[in-house]
């Protein structure tokens, strides 16, 4: 299956910048869950991306309806560690769950330095399913940093979640199609209102 373009929009509204969103999807097959995905360059460190892509009060800002954000074990700022979220949903659609799991891959070794967060949905004892929400699969989400220079960065997103539940298939795909573009527009904003760098390549 190869990738298909489904949107391509400016990432901002300054009409000065050049920047764009390219939305793509790839279909897995009959009844199978499709990814999406979505690039764009934004005008940032790589360091200061990759802090706001986890670091929790920052992530309230741009990850649509996050209520709730824990983390179960590791280091926020290390290489690896697991978190649960909790998304309150507009009624009549029930609230949404995970217990993810997050590494990084770091590749100090060329002239453009990258880093790759990769998050799945993973189990926890101390989190069994509740019964007052829906507990989704995240089959895979990657965010793939590379840098341009100093102060760009290429970032890709690839999204593959089953939000479980009774949502129809076509208002789940609906809602995963438009969210690299959302995600990523989201992420510029809130990037550009701070200077906390993740300590990544130390």
């Amino acid at each position: 299956m190869s990738w298909t373009k489904t949107n391509d929009q400016p990432l901002s509204k300054d009409t000065s910048s050049k920047e764009r969103v390219l939305v793509e999807r790839k279909d897995q097959g009959p009844g199978k869950t499709p990814i999406f995905r979505g690039t764009t360059t934004l005008k940032s460190s790589l360091t200061r991306i990759a802090f706001v892509l986890v670091d929790i009060e920052s992530k309230k800002k741009w990850v649509n309806r996050l209520e709730g954000h824990n983390l179960i074990d590791g280091d926020i700022f290390g290489l690896d560690y697991s978190t649960y979220e909790h998304y309150n949903l507009s009624w009549p659609v029930s609230d949404r769950e995970y217990v993810l799991k997050a590494k990084w891959n770091i590749d100090k070794t060329s002239d453009n330095p990258s880093a790759t967060i990769t998050i799945s949905s993973t189990n926890h004892k101390d989190y069994p399913i509740r019964k007052d929400r829906i507990r989704g699969d995240l089959e895979k989400l990657t965010f793939h940093l590379k840098q341009v220079d100093p102060q760009k960065t290429q970032v890709i997103v690839e999204i593959k979640v089953d939000p479980k539940g009774q949502l129809p298939g076509f208002l789940a795909n609906l809602i995963q199609k438009n969210w690299p573009l959302t995600t990523l527009k989201a992420l510029d904003q809130i990037v550009k209102q701070g200077k906390e760098t993740h300590p990544i390549f130390d």
